[in-house]
């Protein structure tokens, strides 16, 4: 959902500016100010009524305040116009900054056809890498293939950078080895992509058989550092292995 040119993501709660490339992580005040916001555009949301809804948290008037300026403060010059203070009653967002679900084409993709979007893009990367030569100011980073032992799989990270190969290669080696201790991989090329700063993975699992090609894919979002929450356990629940 749009607020003037800014995006609030509900999902990782926090404002993005496409624009700019600016995020700005929200608050739980904040989060909940924008969502009170958005969800009564066009009507006025009274103070009292957001220090309510975060009990037993003790949020006053002035918190709320902070908030609505920190949030102004990130949309810019117009955010006046788009946020004004009603005095003595609460917070008004006018209606011209409704939400835009599909002010980008790809916010109207589904998850299938963005994942085969997203394989077509890799699978194209892949053939330029291996296909044709580069001059010195073009390089690629080819996608590396990692064969589980055994098994017909092949786990594929996919790495932006060659800084990207350095920081989460070890990490999606370790990976493969864990998966590879599958007794069945259920799929026979796993995609995988980790965000720069490795708090957010991308896959897309692939396989072939006489029907035709199957795929399906997912994010984990909030990962932490070391990316612990990989577990025999965890690859059976979103079936990766049986």
């Amino acid at each position: 959902m749009f607020i003037g040119p800014v995006r609030f993501d509900i999902e990782l709660k926090q404002l993005v500016n496409p624009e700019t490339a600016q995020t700005l992580k929200l608050s739980n005040i904040e989060f909940l100010v924008m969502s009170d916001l958005m969800s009564s555009r066009g009507q006025v949301v009274s103070t009292e009524s957001l220090c309510c809804k975060l009990m037993p948290q003790v949020v006053t008037a002035q918190d709320i305040a902070l908030a609505i300026t920190n949030i102004r403060a990130f949309l810019g010059a117009d955010a006046t116009t788009m946020i004004e203070v009603i005095t003595n009653q609460g917070y008004l967002l006018h209606t011209k900054a409704k939400a835009q679900m599909h002010n980008s084409p790809y916010e109207a993709l589904s998850i299938k056809q963005f994942s085969l979007f997203l394989l077509l893009g890799i699978l194209l990367v892949a053939f330029l890498a291996t296909h044709f030569k580069t001059t010195p100011n073009i390089h690629f980073s080819i996608p590396e293939q990692i064969l589980l032992d055994g098994k017909k799989s092949v786990l594929v990270p996919i790495y932006s950078s060659d800084i990207e190969l350095a920081d989460f290669g070890d990490k999606f080696r370790s990976m493969a080895v864990l998966i590879d201790s599958c007794d069945t991989i259920v799929w026979q090329k796993i995609y995988a992509a980790s965000s720069q700063k490795g708090d957010v993975l991308h896959f897309i699992l692939h396989s072939t058989d006489a029907v035709g090609d199957e795929f399906t894919g997912f994010k984990v979002i909030n990962v932490d550092e070391n990316w612990d929450f990989l577990t025999n356990a965890w690859l059976k629940e979103v079936g990766f292995c049986e």
